[in-house]
């Protein structure tokens, strides 16, 4: 079989077909929707450019880019989906089998992908294709539809939560959950960012319905574990960042939980050591069953980040970056906290540019620092008073900030940084937002 798959007219059929039942659904949900919920007459504009941002992920990695990690996930699942058919029962075995114990002596499928299926993150993505696939015929492009419609229900899910809370700013963060072209392209194909981003917003959708709305908790309970247990799975190291972030802003919202004031004061110490415990124990277990990427190889996993990705930026004319010499110790990365912080928010710069990937990201970086700089100047020190005081914001501008040193740290070139950066990038551009809309409300209500 061809490493990279063809697009072929059965292709172009089968997406129609989907895309015919997607929007046939979709019309009709929106319409039963959009009478209580205003941001609704954004949802089709939403699914389409979730729908578009996948058709041209496909044709980027098949047609421009020509490879990719897409095909590493996408090729052993259509070679699986194949041996269902020749062997059922040993498909059936590799299916329920973890990617430690995986002998491909054993199960003969997919050779040339051996020395990846051992991953337990490049496995997970596998098997997630290999089900998509029985309802899509093993199609590229279909399949790659598929992944940006389920990425666009998590986003669109939790950006409606966040129009809840800020209805006055629904209209911008439409676009930063929705329309980062970026963001909108590496997060809508067969890739662990189309996944590990969904499931930080289905996080951040569960969380405010448990915490604020008091709303459907059987079903975000279960969301919760499902989406901490993908995101523990593929990229444990976001939960490093997010998980304090989120009994941080879980804690800041007590007060909706408990009515009585006098009982909330009592209550609270105790609350926020029992989160702290059990957020303890969370952050342990992932650290524990994250493989490279627990503490006692974090330091490791950096510097191979790091060598990686300034090869690709050698050898596959990848934009790279480096931020000098550094240790990989807490002081080191505290003295490249500036450096990597703008790496990640603000650069490439244009004249950093080397492909199309990074042509959008210097595009987006150019706009983000312009708007950064505009808040600054307008609202001064009200800047930073609405950071700390606004608890959505604080807890969002706070995993933005600790994450995103931690992918300009690790990136080494610009268009691995584009995939990394995505969940950094969202609450980032989601925390100038909101200070833009409380900084004008506060000025209109003086």
């Amino acid at each position: 079989m061809n490493f990279i798959p063809n697009i072929g007219l059965f292709d172009w059929a089968l997406a129609v077909l989907f895309l015919f039942i997607i929007y046939f659904f979709a019309f009709i949900y929106r319409n039963k929707k959009i009478d209580d919920n205003p941001e609704y007459k954004y949802f089709l504009a939403g699914l389409t450019a979730k729908l578009i941002g996948g058709v041209g992920f496909a044709l980027f990695s098949i047609y421009y880019y020509k490879g990719g990690d897409t095909f590493v996930f996408f090729n052993p699942a259509r070679d699986l989906n194949a041996y269902f058919i020749s062997d059922f029962g040993n498909a059936i075995n590799v299916m329920f089998t973890s990617a430690s114990e995986l002998n491909l002596d054993q199960y003969d499928f997919s050779p040339l992908y051996s020395y990846v299926l051992t991953d337990k993150d490049v496995f997970s993505i596998v098997k997630i294709t290999t089900l998509i696939n029985f309802f899509t015929f093993s199609s590229y492009l279909v399949t790659t539809i598929v992944f940006a419609f389920l990425s666009f229900l998590g986003l669109w899910f939790g950006y409606s939560n966040f129009c809840r809370l800020y209805p006055k700013s629904s209209k911008l963060m439409f676009i930063a959950f929705m329309l980062i072209p970026s963001t909108l392209l590496w997060s809508s194909g067969i890739l662990k960012d189309t996944v590990t981003q969904a499931s930080i917003a289905w996080l951040l959708y569960t969380f405010s319905n448990i915490f604020i709305f008091k709303r459907k908790i059987l079903l975000s309970i279960t969301i919760s574990i499902i989406a901490v247990y993908m995101l523990a799975l593929l990229k444990p190291y976001i939960l490093y960042a997010l998980l304090p972030c989120l009994f941080l802003w879980v804690q800041s919202n007590i007060k909706n939980l408990i009515a009585n004031r006098i009982l909330r004061l009592l209550l609270k110490p105790f609350i926020i050591v029992l989160m702290g415990g059990f957020a303890f124990y969370l952050f342990q277990q992932v650290s524990v069953s994250a493989g490279r990427y627990n503490f006692e190889n974090i330091e490791k996993t950096l510097v191979g980040f790091q060598s990686w990705h300034e090869y690709l930026s050698d050898t596959r004319d990848q934009s790279g970056y480096t931020l000098g010499e550094m240790e990989i110790t807490p002081l080191g990365i505290l003295k490249k906290t500036p450096a990597a912080l703008n790496v990640t928010f603000f650069r490439p710069y244009l004249w950093e540019v080397r492909n199309l990937p990074t042509f959008l990201g210097a595009i987006e970086a150019l706009v983000l620092f312009l708007f950064f700089i505009y808040l600054l100047m307008v609202l001064r020190f009200r800047f930073f008073s609405i950071m700390v005081k606004n608890k959505e914001v604080f807890f969002m501008m706070l995993f933005a900030i600790i994450f995103g040193i931690i992918v300009g740290v690790s990136s080494y070139n610009f268009g691995a940084l584009s995939r990394y950066k995505m969940p950094a990038s969202l609450f980032f551009t989601l925390s100038l937002i909101l200070i833009y809309q409380l900084g004008k409300d506060r000025k209109q209500q003086h």
